[in-house]
């Protein structure tokens, strides 16, 4: 039977080959393109951190109390800016004050002492100046008489020898040559007292000198003393002042608080508690940390990134422009520490502030796909098969 639609149909099967056809020739167009893209086109690949963060160049210093004590006064703000030896917090020293006055004090009434000894040692040396020279006066005025008694007994000697001779021819009296012998014997005796006064005179002196020697070391030793004490109470203050000074806390350097501890007037700080911390003024940097096996070898200086900003969602406030500027070489905490710069010039709405938390994509390379898919199968081959338990 002849079909009165036959024309109709065939136009419509004609169309359908038109159709297959032109859907065939776009998939080819579409599978040159993406086979081009995928062998030829390079993209960019990142590498995302696990936590990254806004900080100043200097580190954050810690505000420590150095020694335990009550809170006299606190001066510490939120946010208030503090130049260096600012004091924040004021503790409770009276007893150290106490103890630093009555040293003090102790302190001040050595170095009279000291200037009193001086003048002793000083008189005590003049005295046995003098003593030595009357004492060598002395000896010389006694060997002197010495020496005259000497002559005289010679002459006595000669003289009664004389007497003697004329005694014995008859010339002189008996009497008389008795009387020159004595005479002799006489002035002898007086040379031998006269040499024993010179031993007297030299050996009084030297007892004297040794006396006076003997006063004079025994102010040395008393002013010795007296230096020792004075040596030791000045390290005493000192170390009191020390001491005083450490329940006065300071601010390390200047910035501004970041960070205070809710401490009153009258609580109690023990010794090593951190009470604050200081952020320091200067420029800004980004610090992330990185897995290490993904970021030793890879992560280099002067690449490129961008920070997103937790609290700023990066499609309203944008993203900031960072570079590498510092890798660690060491990991910690099974970390890597990668440093970066943020740009000078910064497009974002956001305002940078020091502790701002985020994360970092890093540049690290501009590969093909195909690269990338061979790389991730090569990965996968190599993976350690795991054994199957039964």
């Amino acid at each position: 039977m002849a079909n009165p639609f036959s024309q109709t149909t065939r136009s419509l099967h004609g169309d359908k080959s038109s159709i297959g056809a032109l859907l065939w020739l776009l998939a080819l167009v579409l599978f040159a393109a993406w086979s081009a893209w995928f062998l030829l086109v390079p993209i960019t690949v990142y590498e995302v951190s696990k936590t990254a963060r806004v900080e100043v160049e200097q580190a954050v210093h810690p505000i420590t109390a150095q020694t335990n004590g009550k809170v006299l006064a606190t001066t510490m703000q939120l946010n208030k800016i503090v130049n260096k030896g600012d004091i924040l917090l004021e503790l409770d020293a009276r007893s150290e004050q106490l103890a630093l006055a009555e040293e003090e004090a102790r302190l001040q009434a050595i170095p009279p002492q000291l200037t009193s000894i001086g003048r002793q040692i000083a008189d005590e040396e003049q005295a046995a100046e003098r003593l030595a020279a009357a004492a060598a006066n002395a000896i010389s005025a006694a060997r002197q008489r010495h020496q005259e008694a000497l002559s005289a007994a010679e002459f006595a000697k000669e003289h009664a020898q004389r007497i003697n001779v004329l005694q014995a021819t008859g010339r002189v009296a008996q009497i008389d040559a008795l009387r020159s012998r004595a005479d002799a014997d006489k002035t002898q005796s007086i040379a031998g007292a006269l040499s024993f006064e010179i031993d007297r005179i030299n050996a009084d002196s030297l007892g004297k000198a040794r006396e006076k020697q003997a006063a004079v070391e025994a102010l040395r030793r008393e002013s010795a003393a007296l230096q020792g004490q004075l040596a030791l109470s000045t390290a005493s203050v000192e170390r009191l002042k020390q001491g005083i000074d450490k329940h006065l806390i300071r601010a390390p350097i200047s910035g501004k608080i970041g960070e205070a501890a809710p401490f009153e007037t009258g609580s109690y700080v023990e010794s090593g508690n951190v009470v604050g911390r200081i952020v320091p003024t200067g420029n800004l940097k980004v610090v992330a940390d990185f897995s290490p096996a993904r970021a030793l070898g890879r992560i280099r200086p002067q690449q490129v990134g961008r920070m997103r900003l937790d609290g700023f969602p990066w499609a309203q406030y944008g993203v900031i422009n960072v570079q590498v500027a510092r890798v660690a070489s060491e990991v910690r905490e099974g970390n890597v520490r990668v440093e970066l710069v943020p740009d000078s010039q910064l497009d974002s709405k956001t305002l940078l502030e020091h502790g701002l938390p985020g994360s970092v994509e890093i540049e690290i390379e501009r590969v093909t796909p195909a690269v990338l898919t061979v790389r991730a199968a090569g990965q996968w081959l190599s993976r350690p098969v795991r054994q199957t338990r039964y």
